[in-house]
């Protein structure tokens, strides 16, 4: 028996219908962590603000010509983009989808039509609000 060495890999097409579910549970988390940084973002700047009028009486720290507020709202920036492109690249993974590895933040948004097509092909449907997949509901002729 001859074992080649694509035989262990999976098609792009295959996924199990628990790695669907883990990508809308990734889907499900991501609004919550949003609403995190909203609420992270105002208490950030004024806590930057007061910090840097503590440390420098009464202009504030300066670093490259940008106050210590800026600086913290760019890296604030920087970590919203760093989530998209984290959970970007897990969906990717998830679904075996080569596209949305190599581009997570865009990707990100077209991760839910991907899930839809593979779950109809498993004859799978959407339980609401991303739940979990279920089995598609057939009606009989009477």
């Amino acid at each position: 028996m001859t074992h080649t060495p694509d035989a262990d890999r999976r098609s792009l097409d295959e996924s199990s219908v628990e790695e669907l579910d883990a990508a809308l549970r990734i889907y499900r988390r991501l609004p919550l962590e949003l609403l995190g940084f909203l609420v992270l973002l105002p208490v950030v700047g004024i806590g930057l603000s007061q910090l840097s009028t503590a440390l420098s009486p009464p202009y504030g720290v300066y670093i490259l010509g940008q106050g210590l507020l800026t600086w913290g709202l760019l890296a604030m920036i920087g970590l919203l983009l760093g989530l998209f492109w984290w959970h970007g690249r897990q969906v990717g993974r998830l679904l075996n989808e080569p596209a949305l590895v190599a581009s997570p933040i865009g990707g990100l948004l077209a991760g839910t039509s991907i899930i839809a097509e593979k779950a109809i092909r498993m004859d799978m449907e959407w339980s609401g609000f991303y739940g979990p997949l279920r089995p598609r509901r057939t009606i009989k002729p009477a």
